[in-house]
């Protein structure tokens, strides 16, 4: 015969995990454009990025060459493909190779 197990239950085991947000995937020739140095009208990007997904009202996941701004933390502003520029913080870097990066933005406003 063989007994049951009880283990102590908490708070932490009955929430439920915290859904994503719904991600979107961009129109094959979207892109999205970045400023890092210029953050006042009018918008002056300096990049170019491929957007990697959207989440709408949300934030983005660009891809992008490699730059000393942009790191996490920073502030930046951002066209995401036919939107109009947003103020975005880089929340998550994720190194491709020497030259590439994978950044995570969540919209500001």
């Amino acid at each position: 015969m063989v007994k049951s197990r009880r283990f102590p239950v908490t708070f932490e085991d009955l929430e439920e995990p915290r859904p994503r947000p719904m991600r979107l995937e961009p129109h094959p020739l979207d892109h999205a454009l970045v400023a890092v140095t210029n953050l006042e009208e009018p918008f002056t990007p300096e990049m170019v990025a491929l957007i990697y997904d959207e989440a709408p009202r949300n934030g983005c996941a660009l891809v992008l060459a490699d730059h000393p701004l942009l790191e996490v933390g920073n502030a930046c502003l951002v066209q995401v493909g036919r939107m109009d520029p947003v103020a975005a913080q880089i929340i998550w870097r994720k190194k491709i190779d020497r030259r590439l990066v994978h950044l995570g933005m969540q919209y500001l406003e």
